[in-house]
């Protein structure tokens, strides 16, 4: 018995190597490990209608506008209106407003192209179309009677778009709603998470000097669990981030190993998230993008061909240096989300996506770990290393897909 198990488990590991280098041949496409596209909203309540300022960065525009035209981008404004046009049109069909549960129509009053004033990058930069940002004006108006006492605000933003097969696109927008010139609320809007503003007559007092209406921000949107369920779905959607783990949990031999390395990882990304959100440290997604798949090459090849390595006290150091560089890749499309919080808004903002990630990791990593423990157990430890041996091969092949994809994707 103790001979075919091994035949078995070689014939097994054997198809899995050749099926996923199959797949990386067949579906070799443009793709990121963080599909993360950042744009702002921002919304002023007038008499009769409201009015909004929407920004999409050239990027998105190149997307919806389709592979014929991503193909030969303009070099130029004028190169850039058709796409424009197109862009407003799209987004008067994909973001949604409704005001006491009733959606409006959006109506496109104006466009203009403005390029990041702190980067001064040229077209032919590969930051060009991430740093240079279409704006939109666009106008709700709303039928005479009553005012609107709540307004909700949504999207479906490049939901039919897909980076490459199972990695999606994720458009966030920084939303500021705002009445006779003060915030209402600010936080975040994305696809399943919209974000809800309501009003209502002061009571007990509660009116202000000039008379304006008392303002609610609804607990879900304002406070600590928007942002943790966003850290959640950062880890279970972050595919660099679950090969990064994996990686971390194939080289650890006991749980409270791989416990101090998630936690390493957690507080290393934290710092960054936290650094990008005050305006402290930025790199572009051209510079972040193919390290943050490079770190999961790395850590699978010493995995594969150094596994004494892979499980000494030097790996927290390996977890802890490229958790800052994963942080980064996160944190530069949130840092004006995070940065428009302000105050304890932004403390809490960054407490509960941190949160948020090591609950994922948790979430994820420890039943894997403790799978590949049974797995050890229950076939022997030499399956335990095969295991780790082929699994790490799979992980680096998956590291060389993203790496492979962010160069072609600006480069």
């Amino acid at each position: 018995m103790a001979g075919r198990r091994p035949s078995h488990s070689s014939l097994f590991f054997g198809l899995c190597r050749w099926a996923w280098v199959l797949v990386v041949l067949v579906h070799g496409l443009p793709a990121r490990s963080h599909p993360l596209l950042q744009n702002t909203w921002w919304v002023t309540i007038e008499t009769n209608r409201l009015t909004m300022r929407v920004s999409s960065t050239l990027r998105e525009v190149s997307l919806v506008c389709g592979p014929a035209f991503s193909e030969h981008l303009p070099s130029n404004l004028a190169g850039w209106q058709a796409g424009l046009v197109q862009q407003g049109a799209y987004l008067r069909q994909h973001l949604q407003v409704s005001t006491d549960s009733q959606p409006l129509e959006l109506a496109l009053v104006d466009w203009t192209l403005v390029a990041d004033s702190a980067s001064n990058v040229s077209p032919e930069s590969p930051d060009y179309l991430d740093q240079t940002r279409a704006v939109f004006d666009i106008e709700a108006p709303w039928k005479a009677g009553p005012a609107p006492q709540q307004f909700r605000f949504s999207t479906t933003t490049l939901e039919e778009q897909r980076y490459a097969p199972g990695v999606s696109w994720d458009v966030i927008y920084a939303i500021a709603v705002k009445d006779s010139g003060r915030i209402l609320g600010s936080g975040i809007v994305r696809s399943g998470l919209p974000f809800d503003v309501q009003r209502t007559n002061g009571v007990g007092g509660v009116i202000s000097s000039s008379r304006l209406p008392r303002v609610e921000v609804s607990e879900d949107t304002r406070g600590f669990g928007a942002y943790l369920r966003l850290g959640i779905h950062h880890i279970l959607t972050g595919y660099d981030h679950l090969l990064f783990l994996a990686a971390l949990a194939l080289a650890a031999v006991r749980v409270r190993d791989f416990l101090k390395l998630v936690i390493v990882f957690t507080v290393a990304h934290s710092v960054t998230v936290t650094c990008s959100a005050m305006n402290w440290v930025r790199l572009p997604s051209s510079v972040v993008e193919p390290v943050i798949a490079l770190s999961i090459v790395l850590v699978a090849v010493e995995n594969r061909w150094a596994p004494r390595r892979a499980a000494s006290s030097g790996r927290l150091v390996t977890a802890f240096c490229f958790g800052l560089v994963h942080g980064l890749g996160f944190a530069s499309g949130l840092n004006e989300a995070f940065g428009r919080s302000g105050g304890s808004r932004l403390a809490v903002a960054i407490l509960a996506f941190c949160v948020g990630v090591e609950c994922g990791h948790l979430m994820v990593g420890v039943p894997f770990w403790n799978l590949l423990r049974w797995l050890g157990q229950r076939w022997g430890e030499s399956v335990r290393l095969r295991l780790q041996r082929e699994g790490s091969f799979l992980i680096a092949l998956g590291g060389a897909y993203f790496l492979v994809a962010a160069i072609r994707q600006y480069y």
